[in-house]
């Protein structure tokens, strides 16, 4: 396959930083790329030259996971203080984290 014109180190930061909204909201790097006119492959390629893009890109992907377990950490919390004892989202966190001894 032909090779395009290759991108400029501050068009490339660009892009990457183009990335990072969609990447953190839970989009995929393909779904990301699209959004930003980029070619999948070019971004795999760059994370293949660059292990601290790589990472980059996983410490924005992981944001919206860290915020949904926080979310899920305060809810359980909650549920201790009250006087609630079903405590759904402890039971729906340990039914799915601790399979082997919670799953009904």
């Amino acid at each position: 396959m032909a090779q395009g014109k290759a991108f400029t180190q501050e068009q490339r930061e660009m892009i990457i930083q183009s990335l990072q909204p969609y990447l953190e909201m839970g989009f995929s790097r393909n779904k990301a790329c699209a959004f930003v006119g980029l070619p999948p492959q070019t971004l795999s390629n760059w994370v293949v030259e660059d292990e601290a893009l790589g990472m980059k890109l996983e410490g924005w992907e992981n944001a919206i996971n860290k915020l949904a377990i926080q979310n899920i950490v305060d809810a359980i919390q909650k549920e201790g203080e009250l006087d609630d004892t079903r405590k759904e989202t402890t039971k729906w966190w340990l039914e799915r984290k601790m399979k082997h001894d919670f799953s009904t």
